[in-house]
């Protein structure tokens, strides 16, 4: 009997990457709101230094911009998160994959990978290169059929 190396397209098992990886996110937001709760407290008390801080320092800064170092910053910025993004994808298929070609019964947890949404911004284009990091296309193994 023979078996084709993909049952479903990458669209469907990224849908099931991303389900999976929502309701693991999902059950993290209760600590998270008690985290926020917290800071927004903090951040309420010193409002009103902050503010004038922020004021003091856009008055230092008016007629500092460089426009053509922003343009930069924003075009390597848009690029490292295409790349982020189209690394993001090949995970989420991965993960899909492994949620829908679990057999019933098996093992109901996935291995869980950590996924920072927020990436870092770069502000100097200039800056010395960082090792990029590379995402790992994870290898897909055959699902064993029995014989028939």
């Amino acid at each position: 009997m023979s078996t084709t190396d993909q049952k479903h397209s990458n669209a469907v098992y990224a849908a099931a990457g991303i389900g999976d990886l929502a309701v693991e996110q999902l059950k993290k937001i209760p600590a998270l709101a008690d985290q926020l709760r917290t800071k927004a407290g903090q951040l309420r008390e010193q409002g009103p230094t902050l503010r004038a801080q922020a004021t003091e320092k856009a008055a230092e800064l008016t007629g500092k911009v460089d426009v053509e170092r922003i343009r930069t910053v924003l075009m390597t910025n848009a690029q490292k998160a295409a790349e982020k993004a189209t690394a993001l994808y090949g995970d989420l298929v991965a993960r899909g994959e492994r949620v829908v070609d679990t057999e019933p019964g098996a093992a109901d947890v996935v291995d869980s990978e950590i996924v920072d949404p927020a990436p870092q911004a770069t502000a100097d284009p200039e800056a010395p290169n960082a090792p990029k990091p590379t995402a790992k296309p994870t290898a897909r193994k055959p699902k064993a059929t029995p014989e028939g």
